[in-house]
């Protein structure tokens, strides 16, 4: 394995505390604006509003289908946009006012009484279907000219994962109270769940608004960049997807969240109905001690997997990191049972060793492929590289969605009958296998794709003096005329 010892950070290249903490308080903003649907969508859809786990996962799958193919658009936008406040920060004070608008909106469902009803004729559906594309068009009007103001803040290999931590030491208080957002909706103070989730949901934008404003006004930008001439849509496309490190991080990521993140829309019925004997409150409180616990230990995570990277590189700290994930996955499988519901605290803590640390790294890893682009293409277009990222996480989870909630009806998961008489032993048990194999097959194809990543620690840092002579010798011309 390759060793690193860590060198000083050049004064040009660092990054001051009070700016990474300014521009880190846009994840908090972000993982409320990304979670807070997560959290509530499938059990509220189903348990409140009747949906069946099919309909309620392509309602909740389609929106993100959507607005992925806007992101390459908005972030081309965010990349040629001139303007005296910069780049990025009109985007992002848009989209954070936008968000917080219509989080609250989500539990307004009009024609209750056609939940029942096919697709066609269902109201409920269509409903969920609109409100969350306008949502998930104002989360990638903020989220992609933020990450994109991250990723150009220093051109250094380390200090970028230094200044992107940031967005994730803050933001994880946005996944910890996410944790517990359906208890809260579920709690005996609303008259039902689906006004707690409305009410929760007021409280979130309120957060979303405050915390998503500090960067647009915190945080400056490099308004030299904006003099660079502008690039058209699909060239700009073409530029980014014909970049190969880029490429195999693009599939990597899809990978890994269509493998994870399919549990979202059959693990909270599989946990309330089979482990919990489907009550509410105690599902809600797991979910929040569960998230607790993911927060505490993703700290250890980020800590871990940067040690490792800064000691040898992002590539094998990422493989260390999806590692562990695998093997809490597979442990899961065993936890996952009425007889021993603690049994889950110790999959999630081995997952949770690993998760975010690989998160990290990839925001990193992109950072380093927009200086790989530079060399070849002569602009800086965090923009773009941002925007076809999130295109990737929304694709991802319009699949995952979807997938999810078929498996559940596929492996015989019928509301109706788990109301009245609860989920059985069979059903259960097909439900996890699809579950867990789902993850598990996912994950070790992630491992597989990340050990093909090119851009090594030598060839970064061989990049970056490449472009720093070509900026050098520019500057030295404009001097001579």
């Amino acid at each position: 394995m390759e060793t690193h010892s860590p060198s000083t950070i050049p004064d040009g290249e660092r990054v001051p505390l009070s700016r990474k903490i300014l521009w880190g308080f846009g994840g908090l903003a972000d993982n409320f604006m990304f979670n807070t649907l997560t959290a509530l969508g499938t059990l509220v859809y189903v348990n409140h509003f009747k949906l069946s786990p099919a309909l309620a996962g392509l309602a909740l799958g389609l929106p993100r289908l959507i607005d992925a193919i806007t992101d390459p658009w908005i972030g081309n936008m965010s990349d040629n946009a001139k303007s005296r406040w910069g780049r990025r920060r009109p985007f992002m004070f848009f989209g954070v006012i936008f968000c917080a608008l219509l989080l609250p909106m989500l539990w307004t469902l009009p024609g209750i009484e056609t939940a029942g009803n096919p697709w066609y004729s269902n109201i409920p559906f269509f409903y969920i279907v609109v409100v969350g594309s306008l949502l998930a068009l104002a989360y990638t009007l903020y989220v992609v000219p933020y990450t994109a103001l991250g990723f150009e803040m220093t051109p250094n290999y380390d200090e970028r994962t230094r200044v992107i931590v940031w967005r994730m030491y803050i933001g994880l208080g946005g996944s910890l109270a996410a944790g517990w957002l359906f208890r809260l909706a579920a709690a005996d103070y609303f008259p039902d769940l689906g006004a707690g989730a409305f009410w929760v949901s007021v409280g979130v934008a309120a957060i979303v608004l405050v915390a998503g404003m500090i960067p647009v006004f915190g945080c400056r930008e490099n308004l030299e960049i904006e003099k660079q001439p502008p690039i058209k849509l699909l060239p700009a496309i073409k530029y980014t997807m014909t970049n190969k490190p880029f490429v195999i991080l693009f599939i990597t990521y899809i990978t890994i969240i269509v493998a994870l993140f399919a549990a979202q829309s059959i693990a909270p019925l599989l946990i309330q109905h089979y482990v919990f004997g489907g009550d509410e409150k105690q599902v809600g409180t797991f979910q929040g001690l569960l998230m607790s616990l993911a927060v505490a230990l993703s700290y250890v995570s980020m800590i871990a997997i940067s040690f490792i990277s800064a000691r040898t590189s992002k590539q094998i700290a990422m493989r260390i990191g999806l590692s562990l994930v695998l093997v809490g996955t597979v442990v899961n499988y065993f936890a996952i049972d009425p007889r021993w519901p603690w049994a889950m605290y110790l999959a999630g803590a081995i997952t949770f060793l690993g998760m975010q640390g690989c998160w990290l790294m990839i925001d990193s890893m992109v950072a380093d492929v927009c200086d790989d682009d530079e060399l070849r293409s002569g602009r800086r277009r965090e923009g773009m590289f941002s925007a076809v990222k999130g295109f990737a996480l929304k694709a991802a989870q319009a699949i995952t969605f979807g997938i999810g909630g078929y498996m559940a009806t596929f492996a015989g998961y019928d509301p109706e009958i788990v109301g009245s008489t609860g989920l059985d032993e069979s059903t259960a048990t097909r439900m996890k296998f699809f579950l867990i194999g789902f993850q598990a097959i996912g994950l070790f194809i992630s491992i597989i794709l990340i050990s093909k990543y090119p851009i090594s620690r030598a060839r970064a840092e061989e990049t970056r003096r490449l472009l720093d002579e070509k900026a050098a010798g520019r500057n030295g011309n404009e001097l001579v005329k």
